[in-house]
């Protein structure tokens, strides 16, 4: 009873801040309070516009904020095992792959999410990354790429070779080059069928498989096998891709897919699927965005195999941790689809 009355009491010391601070608002002349009400307004737009764009040094952004108002989920850092992180990038992709010594990073989103996914690798406890997946050079995987080579000690950039007329032109691919170039980084083209041993873990590239129009089908699909759990990471490769790979012979199966293209219906074509046989569907899309990611018609697929969806539009970072045979998974908002 005593508690509820203190509750009280303070619930009624609050109300009435609230209500005097309303108060004193309104008696403001007109002119004060238009001129308070368009300072807030800019304020919150430069906030809104440093976090997407600017990321000026010493200011903070909104998931700075968060934490400070103790709002955040963050994942805290897993040690031990195998732990395969989706780090929430928005509409893009970010993988990060952590073993005993051991660390890969997949892609790493936008540009404007560079400062996220090196705090998140940092939260970690990584001060290097052994090799550095660049699927394929669309912004939406490796706008942000050159930011994170220039931030932590590089083993091995891997990327696919596209051919000369569609190599891109864009900033973001010329600053990763540049960064490989100044840091004297080595740089490996994909081949189908190369194995990395990851401690008492194997990463196996599995495409891309010939050359293609489309610079997702260049895609690089990585396996990762730990005991008997696996993952299959896939970017944005297509129905041309994900055939070509079926053909070649490769072992697809996975307990853990990674959805290719953002759940679009340019991808995750049945017979592939089928292949894989997963469990856990990973969708890595941001919400809302332009393209209808993911498509119904995906997600009636995935769910009629009855697969257990994660995404992290919902779910925000997501983490696997292996043992070898059963898997523990951590969402940020500990939910899932």
């Amino acid at each position: 009873m005593g508690s509820s009355n203190t509750n009280k009491n303070k619930n009624s010391k609050n109300t009435v801040s609230a209500d005097s601070i309303g108060k004193a608002f309104l008696a403001l002349p007109k002119n004060v309070r238009i001129v308070i009400i368009v300072l807030l307004l800019l304020g919150v737009l430069f906030f809104v516009l440093n976090d997407r764009f600017f990321r000026i040094e010493g200011i903070p952004t909104w998931g700075d904020l968060y934490k400070g108002a103790g709002l955040s989920g963050n994942i805290v850092a897993v040690e031990g095992g195998v732990s395969v992180h989706f780090v929430d990038v928005g509409q893009g992709d970010c993988e990060l792959i952590k073993t005993d010594s051991k660390t890969v990073l997949i892609d790493c989103g936008e540009r404007e999410y560079f400062s996220d996914v090196i705090e998140y690798i940092k939260s970690q406890n990584i001060e290097r990354l052994d090799y550095v997946v660049v699927t394929h050079p669309h912004s939406d995987h490796m706008g942000g790429m050159s930011y994170i080579l220039d931030e932590f000690d590089i083993g091995t950039v891997i990327m696919p070779k596209v051919k000369e007329s569609k190599t891109p032109t864009t900033n973001a691919y010329k600053r990763l080059l540049k960064s490989v170039s100044d840091k004297s980084i080595s740089v490996e083209y994909a081949k189908a069928g190369t194995e990395y041993k990851l401690d008492d873990a194997v990463m196996t590239l599995l495409s891309p498989v010939r050359d293609y129009d489309d610079l997702n089908n260049y895609s690089i699909a990585v396996k990762l096998e730990h005991g008997g759990n696996s993952f299959l990471f896939t970017g944005d490769i297509e129905k041309t891709a994900e055939t070509d790979i079926l053909n070649s012979g490769a072992d697809v199966s996975a307990k853990v897919l990674k959805v290719a293209h953002h759940g679009s219906t340019t991808s995750s074509h049945q017979a592939f699927l089928d292949a894989v046989y997963p469990t856990y569907a990973v969708i890595e899309v941001g919400s809302p965005n332009d393209y209808g990611h993911p498509h119904d018609k995906i997600i009636e697929r995935l769910e009629e195999m009855e697969l257990v969806i994660y995404r992290t539009d919902i779910c925000g970072n997501i983490v696997f941790i292996s043992d070898g045979s059963d898997f523990e998974i951590l969402t940020e908002n500990k939910v899932n689809y």
